[in-house]
């Protein structure tokens, strides 16, 4: 408790006195002159000041805990002395207003070249598409047109409807090697949300077997079918290139019915295509379709980013691991554990969010190119 001693002291609530009941709850404090309190409270009010000061540069030092936090202004601490009804000199301490943004964003790169723009999911009823799909309504796409031959992606454009609380994911029923189909889907696209600048086509099928194996009864060998090979790289190859060069075709038209010729450096990026590979095209043993079909992929993304590029659209490839999906889970538990577990060193399947995420971040940033691999980890044995 602060006290102050003068010469002549009278009764704190003497008349005309003055008091510091007003800082200090109502106990009476001794009298003293207005020099000597104005004196007092000067020293108070600098050294609140002080402390203030010595709060927020803490406060911003602690900051980096918190991204984007930084971004957002932090008022100064004010102070000031006016005379109450009584003559008295009084301090006024005034914490700054509220900001009244909003709560802070995620970095821009989260969302660049997906905030407002067009996309295309093949394959988006389940597994890693309807993951993609979600991403992008979650990260700002204006529209995302979900493809599958499954009615389920019906129900699953309702779902992103709801979550997202718009009219983001439409459904789109049909064969994705179906030329007249996919045709269909970029005209329908562009006629209502404008050209589609995002392609993740993700649809695939696997038709696994030895390519050679001996029948035990009569000793012939048999050959993996022919028709199953070709069923397997329509789907799982040439439907996704196909679905990538339509939509490098219809940036093409768009730039050159405005006159532009090459993309320049200083245009923002055109549009971006995402191939699904898989660690399969790397060999896998009774996968001789499916993983030439990945394997194909990698030359199909390779080429076409060179040729692509003219227009400004960039493509890649993502090989993802033993993902959570239908079509992983219908090799059976048996043969995960011990086919596929042992081998990958996060020892689990990997979710569909996480290959999602990895497709947004090539997505998003244009210096990423080539491949990027997604795989846990995962060795598959000789």
């Amino acid at each position: 408790m602060l006290h102050l001693q003068q010469s002549g002291v009278v009764p704190a609530h003497g008349p005309g006195n003055r008091t510091f009941t007003q800082f200090f709850g109502g106990i009476p404090m001794l009298p003293t002159d207005g020099n000597v309190l104005d004196s007092m409270l000067q020293c108070m009010r600098q050294a609140t000041e002080a402390n203030l000061r010595l709060q927020q540069d803490l406060l911003r030092s602690w900051t980096r805990y918190w991204p984007g936090f930084t971004a957002r202004p932090v008022a100064p601490m004010t102070t000031s002395t006016n005379p109450n009804e009584n003559g008295m000199s009084t301090m006024i301490t005034k914490a700054p207003e509220l900001d009244q943004q909003e709560a802070p964003q995620l970095p821009s790169s989260v969302y660049k070249n997906i905030r407002e723009k067009v996309a295309v999911v093949t394959g988006a009823a389940s597994g890693i598409g309807e993951a993609v799909a979600r991403e992008l309504a979650n990260r700002g796409a204006k529209a995302v047109m979900l493809v599958d031959r499954s009615d389920a992606v019906q129900e699953l454009a309702k779902s992103i409807n709801q979550a997202s609380g718009r009219e983001v994911a439409e459904a789109k029923l049909g064969d994705t090697t179906d030329e007249a189909f996919r045709k269909r889907v970029f005209n329908e696209a562009a006629e209502k949300h404008g050209i589609v600048t995002i392609c993740v086509p993700a649809a695939g099928i696997t038709r696994d077997a030895l390519s050679v194996t001996i029948n035990k009864e009569t000793g012939r060998a048999q050959i993996y079918p022919t028709e199953t090979f070709r069923q397997v790289t329509e789907v799982n190859l040439i439907a996704p290139i196909y679905w990538g060069i339509e939509m490098v075709a219809r940036i093409a038209e768009d730039r050159r019915q405005r006159g532009l010729k090459r993309w320049d450096p200083e245009e923002t990026i055109q549009g971006v295509v995402v191939f699904l590979g898989s660690v399969s095209s790397q060999g896998n043993k009774g996968q001789i379709s499916y993983a030439v079909a990945k394997a194909g992929l990698e030359g199909a993304a390779a080429t076409l980013t060179k040729e692509a590029i003219f227009h400004g659209v960039r493509c890649g490839i993502i090989h993802p691991g033993f993902t959570d999906t239908p079509m992983a889970r219908a090799l059976g538990q048996d043969f995960l554990d011990k086919n596929v577990l042992p081998y990958t060193q996060l020892r689990r399947l990997i979710k569909p969010e996480e290959i999602a995420d990895a497709i947004c971040f090539m997505i998003s940033n244009s210096a990423v190119s080539g491949e990027l691999w997604a795989d846990a980890g995962w060795h598959g044995p000789a």
